[in-house]
């Protein structure tokens, strides 16, 4: 099974001649290099199919106009559908989804379950209304805080365990769990965000300790919509897994790896 990432929480796996896509963003174009945006582009499309984990912009801000011309299926829970929908995607391209909800898709097995969306304490605010990107442009702050509002999560934030060539990936849509929700744990490896609140690492670490992966990759680390989002240094925090015996890395943006 091979594994990539395009940045913000964009995943691609492929398995067997088989492509599944969650939650493919390509950023806002404030730093993005063009090149970079259309190779994003041209991965997405590829996909068989789109899963999404949870309804903020950063996650599905893009599916309509990448998907307007293709029979690729997207699926969703209830608030991103209706988002998409009111979007432009053709019901047909929908299929909704829920915690328990099982499909398979090409070589793949995919099982959703509830999770938590991280909440923006306030290191995180602090961080990001005194940082000087905002000082400089504190219209764009303003204007990315009301495309989220139009983008809601309502809750519904995702889990999703994929199986496929014996081996258990779990990717997670934000940086939480449920906590009446029983878990499968030491997945092959786990997808972890690591942005959104003041301090990431120790954020992860529960979810870390309870999924009991054997390995951990980091995205959703990036400055994909500034100022709103910063880049994160994962190297402490990667180190610290792997000097415990843990594999660990954040994944470098279109490097393909081999689970």
């Amino acid at each position: 099974m091979k594994l990539s990432w395009y940045g913000t929480a964009a995943v691609m796996l492929e398995s067997d001649g088989s492509r599944i896509v969650f939650d493919p963003f390509l950023g806002l174009p404030l730093k993005d290099a063009l090149c970079r945006r259309e190779l994003a582009a041209i991965r997405y499309r590829t996909a068989d199919a789109v899963l999404v984990t949870h309804g903020h912009f950063d996650h599905i801000l893009d599916i309509p106009a990448l998907y307007r011309d293709s029979d690729v299926l997207i699926y969703a829970t209830k608030t991103p559908y209706q988002t998409l929908l009111a979007h432009g995607v053709n019901k047909d391209k929908l299929q909704l989804i829920a915690p328990g909800s099982a499909v398979s898709i090409g070589s793949f097995r995919i099982t959703a379950y509830q999770g938590r969306h991280c909440r923006f304490d306030l290191g995180v605010i602090l961080k990001t209304v005194l940082k000087k990107d905002t000082l400089l442009h504190p219209q764009r702050l303003i204007e990315l805080l009301q495309l989220n509002r139009r983008y809601p999560e309502n809750g519904e934030t995702l889990l999703y365990e994929i199986e496929a060539e014996g081996k258990r990936i779990q990717l997670t849509g934000s940086m939480g769990l449920d906590a009446d929700t029983r878990y499968p744990t030491n997945a092959d490896v786990l997808i972890l965000p690591f942005q959104g609140t003041g301090d990431p690492a120790a954020t992860v670490m529960p979810i870390i300790r309870q999924l009991k992966p054997k390995a951990v990759y980091l995205d959703h680390y990036d400055d994909a919509f500034p100022p709103l989002s910063s880049r994160i240094n994962t190297l402490r925090f990667t180190s610290k897994l792997l000097l415990g015996g843990l594999p660990a890395a954040a994944m470098k943006y279109g490097k393909v790896y081999e689970i």
